[in-house]
């Protein structure tokens, strides 16, 4: 940090990172006399520095004192956070599209369905349709099933409870049981396959995205004409679970520094 580790605001960082360390002796938040010994600073100096924090919502003070990170500080971070994954997830996605040479999406869930947020192109005179904008079912498209893999059983159960509709495709699941077994397999892989699921004419592989804290924030996935993918779709699904875990990794990583 050089010249900077002793500035106001490296110094509100360091609060920061205080409180969201996983090695806090509370899981609740800490106290400012825990917070000043963590620290190594004096009692006056910490509290006087939590009390803007605390004002401004970026951090939490309880009834019996203890601190926290506050709301205002992860809604900043889950704004950031999709900025990041808008900015690193293009080149990596054209990357695939090279290595592939079929299309590539980046997909988020809502509730059950999946919407495309971007796409790449080789540019083949046939390939899939681009799906920027639009939505598709959650339980017969990879990208979907990809979204999925950190739900429970229970959890998916619930999500279908009141109607669970098979996709067009020939070969979609046709019940929730389907579904968890073919999600199961898909673990197991390590990344989502689909052929003739959602159309009976395409196939597709997918693969979750995680951020800093390993949750699923979105999806890639391959999608091409079932004859020119089908042979191939093995190393595809290797291809993608291997650029999800490439984008994983950058949106774990703090920037690359400037020459």
């Amino acid at each position: 940090m050089g010249g900077t580790e002793h500035t106001a605001a490296a110094k509100l960082v360091a609060l920061l990172d205080a409180l969201s360390g996983s090695d806090s002796p509370s899981r609740e938040g800490l106290t400012v006399a825990e917070l000043a010994r963590s620290m190594h600073r004096d009692k006056s100096i910490v509290s006087r520095q939590l009390r803007p924090l605390v004002e401004l919502g970026l951090v939490e003070r309880s009834e019996d004192g203890k601190h926290s990170l506050g709301w205002r500080l992860f809604a900043i971070a889950a704004k950031a956070g999709d900025q990041r994954l808008l900015l690193l997830a293009p080149p990596v996605m054209r990357r695939l599209t090279q290595l592939v040479r079929e299309r590539c999406h980046l997909s988020i869930r809502r509730g059950t369905d999946v919407f495309t947020i971007l796409s790449e192109s080789p540019q083949r005179p046939v390939e899939a349709i681009g799906w920027i904008g639009r939505t598709s079912p959650v339980n017969c498209t990879s990208s979907g099933r990809a979204l999925l893999f950190d739900h429970t059983d229970e959890e998916i159960r619930e999500l279908y409870a009141e109607r669970f509709i098979p996709g067009p495709g020939p070969h979609a699941a046709t019940n929730v049981d389907d579904l968890l077994t073919r999600l199961k397999e898909a673990r197991r892989r390590g990344f989502a396959l689909v052929d003739g699921e959602f159309d009976a004419d395409l196939s597709a592989v997918g693969a979750p995205v995680r951020d800093v804290r390993g949750n699923i924030v979105a999806a890639l996935n391959i999608s091409a004409p079932a004859y020119r993918l089908r042979d191939r779709i093995t190393a595809a699904g290797q291809n993608i679970a291997q650029a999800a875990a490439h984008l994983s990794r950058s949106l774990s990583s703090p920037p690359a520094a400037k020459e």
